[in-house]
């Protein structure tokens, strides 16, 4: 039976079918194990019965909530948790002053860090936010389609009690809650390139609501998006963030002296709570999805203006100078709060860690922990509403501390507020008491009864000690803590049935992959001439003991070197080649490894390298040969993978995974974050000092960014252009499809010079093409030529005139700035040319490593229309560093006993599959949701749609691992071309070129294989079969160290996202590894 599960895989192209139908499956057992998410519980809290005639005042009746999207942690607090990487250009630290002295206040203000649950995205954000629940990690694929939200919820529990809300900035706001807003200005947030739209939105409509107070009631939001926008697309060191900072701290001076106004006895906002905070974090890059810390710290600051008020109306010097609200940040407390601060004492007192800046788990804190989740039951609380069901956070008892002046300053003032907190921290126990019951009763959920008994009996404790409010305080905390911790652990419960049955489904479709790819192992009739190792061939007999086919090689070694007397065994180049794709499969499951997961898989692709350009060497010697060339090529695939490597990696290990590692260990010298500010900031920078030594700086500044523009993106587009057409010589394919192709990448090109041009401002925004002509070039031109450029146009007047559809077109396109025409040319061009390669390949006028490489052609003039700038360079370092490997294959191919090639695809489809996965990351991505680039999906366009927008970074993300991968077949007939032009020596003339025993083995293993010629069909589907096998094994190695590490501390920002990027890498590269197979 085995063998006809491997025939039917072997099958060219039923085979690659099955394979992908087996992998889909084995990969959803898995996730559908692996992926649970909590039953959301259809009930709403009620606010409990009271025999009080008139129910007390909640501590606020308004809260003004100014939300700074992606506002880290130290853009506020700057002390020893983050700091300013080596070398920036800007540091982002210290450009909010005046919300950063707010936050050093303790009279009327508590600062925090607010810690978020990953995934970091928005939209799970304000979920959490507002139910105080934990999300699951894949709730990240709603990031961009967010529904009306159906539990019950802090802003529904406000309707409910009659509060007329308001909201501006983010629209996300308006869908996760369409029902409950008085009056909302809802703005588009998708369009990262936009810094101000949304922020000037904001700002046009907050101070007139604030003025006037009638017009809403209970909350107001105000969401802000221009800080997340300049991290994705300037970064965080930059001056554009720098600049965006001191823009929101001057709003928010500005909202507090609003808020002043009115905070005297009876004024609108005496009894008003102003947080401002973040929804996450970003790292250095100015990305966010995962789990790291830059990712999940942000900062939350609670500001009592009423308290604030006094508090400055005691500093009679200040407010006689006239300075009222701007001396908010001095940090003195006045008169009227000083009765409120002696009596500041035991839980009312601000945090100790506070005052040496020891908070924190490494104690290098001036702001302890918030968790995001405690954020809902202590607003519920304040504002006087009940506690949303779902709730599973803990009332902060320090923000509660903000409720202390209300009780005035007598003696008793902190007894009757430790009652208050009591109380109030009785009735969150209560919440998720009742919560955490009902979810164990309801039917589909799994909860550990043990857990639950335990719990209960620990609640009935609480009951028992009501009454002494101090004891309350800390059993009641205790209690919530410990319920938080069970909750984590119960919906971290994973479906082991159906992980299992994924992961043993996936071993056996990975086993008979394999069994198919080397099907001379399985079957005992291995081709005969097998080779065993570098230079030596066995016969048809020994390739059959050994297991036959490429395995053959895996166990031969071969004394390569003499070193005085010794020998030095080294193994064969396929055995070297097999153990590197285990290295890269095994280091999957180590934290470490992942953290530098780019770097070590362009190590591993330099010793293959090595290793190939060593093997072809030492045969080319042994045939008495020269080694010029096959030293040339060996160094040009090296060179190349090192400047992928410097230009394009990006590493996990950004500041917050050091500082949580290492704990007070200061960040790498080089731990630069990705992109053009980056690395490639080192190259550029080194340029810049040549072309200052040699004079060349003295150019004009236009002068000097084409010069470079053109050597770092147009050059190498051209590079590309000219290298894949030439790939295509002799192809069936006509001068309108050359045109086509050139033309897409002409206008990447122009697109890309045109984007450089405006950026640092030598071409107006929102340039057209029609202004481009008339005011940029046509005064570059000559007079006369100028003029016949006129008449023409004036002769073609009549023309259009009698097309009217062709003349509004031309206008409308006339008028499109070139940031979004060109892009669209190039999509159109493309579209154009996949339409006329879907006919050729239907009709076989294309197949075969013709039909692959226009598919890659059309792939690589797309994927640089939604790539970085230096994403040309990068393409094209990668497209050298294949040709020398293709050469040194074709060499060896050469060098093998005929009849052995097909050893040497299976070698390409290994060697490929390595390449593919370099490129991912020389790419300048990461297996981690923070690394996708926003960006692409813009690139044309400034607003965000699902489908197309979505379809754009898929093409930017994985749209370079597959180009490898469809150059197979091109490669393939390269070393069958070597294959079929080399001689057949006899076994005379063997042993007589080559040099002692190495020459009479090479005869032996020739007249053996005599006769005896590779199939071309063979080999391409022998390197298919490889290169999918070595893609399956590093996605099986994926999902089993996701299972395996499930666990692990850093499970959802490391290890669940690694599994989830491989998952649709295979996928993807099973669909191309088809593809192939049908256009062979």
């Amino acid at each position: 039976m085995l063998r006809q599960a491997v025939a039917v895989l072997c099958r060219p192209r039923l085979g690659p079918l099955l394979l992908l139908i087996l992998h889909v499956t084995a990969l959803a057992l898995f996730v559908h194990g692996f992926l649970l998410t909590r039953v959301h519980l259809p009930q709403r809290s009620s606010a409990p019965p009271t025999a009080a005639a008139s129910p007390p005042l909640p501590p606020y009746d308004r809260v003004v909530w100014l939300m700074m999207d992606a506002l880290r942690y130290d853009f506020v607090v700057f002390d020893g948790r983050y700091r300013c990487p080596p070398g920036a250009a800007v540091c982002h630290q210290g450009h909010m002053p005046y919300l950063s002295s707010l936050a050093a206040r303790t009279d009327a203000a508590r600062s925090f860090m607010f810690v978020a649950d990953a995934p970091t995205t928005t939209t799970q954000r304000l979920k959490a936010l507002a139910t105080g629940g934990l999300p699951s990690f894949f709730d990240v694929s709603n990031s961009f389609t967010a529904g009306a939200l159906d539990e019950d919820n802090l802003l529904g529990q406000l309707a409910g009690a009659g509060r007329r809300m308001a909201f501006l900035g983010d629209t996300t706001w308006a869908q996760l809650f369409p029902r409950q807003w008085a009056w909302s200005r809802p703005f588009p947030c998708f369009n990262v390139k936009d810094l101000h739209t949304v922020d000037d939105g904001v700002w046009e409509h907050l101070l007139p609501a604030l003025r006037a107070p009638a017009s809403w009631d209970g909350l107001l939001v105000a969401h802000y998006l221009g800080v997340d926008h300049c991290g994705h697309t300037h970064g965080v060191g930059s001056a554009e963030m720098a600049a965006k900072l001191r823009q929101m701290d001057d709003h928010v001076q500005q909202v507090v002296a609003a808020l002043l106004e009115q905070a005297g006895p009876g004024g609108a906002y005496e009894r008003t709570l102003l947080l401002v905070s973040g929804d996450h974090g970003q790292t250095l890059g100015g990305d966010h999805g995962g789990g790291s810390p830059e990712e999940v710290d942000s900062a939350l600051v609670g500001v009592d203006i009423g308290a604030l008020r006094a508090s400055l109306a005691g500093q009679a010097g200040q407010q006689a100078d006239g300075q009222g609200a701007e001396a908010a940040g001095s940090g003195a407390s006045g008169a009227a709060s000083s009765a409120s601060s002696r009596a500041a004492a035991g839980l009312a007192a601000p945090a100790p860690c506070r005052a040496n800046c020891s908070c924190g788990v490494e104690r290098n804190q001036c702001a302890p922990d918030l968790l995001q989740m405690d954020l809902a039951p202590t607003l519920a609380a304040m504002l006087g509403v009940p506690i949303p069901f779902g709730n599973l956070g803990r009332l902060s008892a320090e923000l509660w501390q903000l409720t202390l002046p209300q009780h005035g300053g007598s003696a008793t003032a902190a007894t009757a507020w430790e009652r208050s907190l009591a109380d109030a921290l009785l009735a969150n126990a209560r919440q998720v008491h009742a919560y955490l019951n009902a979810y164990a009763a309801t039917a589909g959920t799994s909860f550990s009864r043990a857990a639950l008994a335990a719990l209960n009996a620990q609640f009935d404790e609480l009951e028992d000690a009501a009454s002494d409010a101090a004891a309350s305080v800390a059993r009641c905390q205790r209690f919530l803590g410990e319920a938080a911790a069970v909750a984590r652990e119960q919906w971290t419960q994973f479906g082991d049935t159906s992980m299992v049955a994924g992961l043993v489904l996936f071993a056996a479709v990975l086993v008979l992959q394999a069994a198919a790819a080397f099907r001379g192992a399985v079957t005992g009739s291995a081709p005969a001439g097998v080779c065993a190792n570098n230079s030596k061939a066995v016969g048809p007999a020994e390739g059959a003991q050994k297991g036959g086919g490429w395995l053959a090689a895996l166990g031969g070694w071969r004394l390569l070197a003499r070193v005085g007397r010794w020998r030095l065994p080294v193994p064969a180049f396929r055995a070297w080649l097999a153990a590197v794709l285990l290295v890269h499969g095994l280091g999957i499951f180590s934290f470490f490894y992942l953290l530098s997961e780019g770097r070590m898989v362009c190590f591993l692709v330099a010793a293959v390298c090595l290793a190939l350009a060593l093997s072809v060497g030492r045969a080319t010697w042994v045939a008495g040969q020269r080694l010029r060339g096959v030293v040339a090529m060996g160094i040009m695939s090296l060179r190349c993978n090192a400047l992928m490597a410097v230009l394009g990696v990006a590493h996990h290990t950004g500041q917050g995974f050091w500082v949580r590692l290492t704990v007070h260990e200061p960040q790498p010298a080089d731990d630069l974050e990705r992109g053009w500010h980056g690395k490639l900031g080192k190259a550029k920078a080194l340029a810049t000092a040549l072309m200052a030594a040699a004079g060349v700086d003295r150019l004009p500044p236009a002068v000097l960014l084409a010069a470079q523009h053109s050597l770092l993106c147009t050059l190498p587009i051209m590079a590309l252009a000219a290298a894949t057409e030439r790939l295509q010589r002799g192809s069936r394919r006509g001068v309108l499809q050359r045109l086509l192709v050139l033309a897409a990448f002409a206008s990447v090109a122009a697109y890309l010079h045109v984007e450089d041009a405006i950026k640092h401002g030598l071409l107006p925004k929102g340039l057209t093409l029609h202004r481009l002509a008339g005011q940029h070039l046509r005064p570059l031109l000559p007079a006369q030529l100028a003029a016949w450029l006129e008449a023409a146009g004036t002769a073609a007047q009549p023309a259009l005139a009698a097309v009217p559809a062709a003349a509004r077109l031309g206008a409308r396109l006339l008028a499109l700035p070139l940031m979004s025409l060109l892009p669209h040319v190039t999509y159109a061009l493309c579209a154009a040319l996949a339409v006329i390669w879907l006919a050729q390949a239907a009709s076989r006028r294309l197949q075969g490593a013709a039909a692959a490489t226009a598919a890659a052609q059309l792939l690589l003039a797309a994927l640089l229309q939604v790539s970085d700038r230096q994403a040309p360079l990068i393409l094209l370092l990668a497209l050298l560093e294949i040709t020398a490997v293709a050469r040194l294959l074709a060499r060896r191919a050469e060098l093998l006993p005929a009849g052995t090639a097909a050893g040497v695809a299976g070698e390409v489809g290994a060697l490929l599959a390595l390449v593919a996965a370099q490129l991912f990351y020389s790419t300048g991505h990461l297996c981690e949701f923070a690394g996708l680039q926003y960006t692409a999906g813009f690139v044309g366009s400034e607003e965000f749609h699902l489908w197309r927008s979505g379809s754009l970074m898929a093409l930017n993300t994985f749209g370079g691992m597959l180009l490898p991968l469809l150059a197979l077949p091109a490669v393939v007939q390269y070393v069958e071309a070597a294959t079929a032009a080399k001689p057949m020596p006899d076994a005379g003339t063997a042993e007589q070129g080559g040099r002692g025993q190495d020459g009479q083995q090479l005869a032996a293993s020739t007249a053996a294989a005599a006769g005896q010629q590779d199939s071309p069909g063979t080999m391409l589907r022998q390197a298919i079969a490889v290169a999918g096998l070595a893609q399956a094994a590093a996605a099986f190695c994926a999902t089993l160290s996701a299972g395996m590490q499930r666990r692990h501390l850093y499970a959802w920002a490391l290890f669940a996202p690694r599994f989830s990027f491989a998952a649709v890498k295979l996928v993807l590269s099973d669909l191309a590894l088809l593809l192939l197979s049908l256009l062979a």
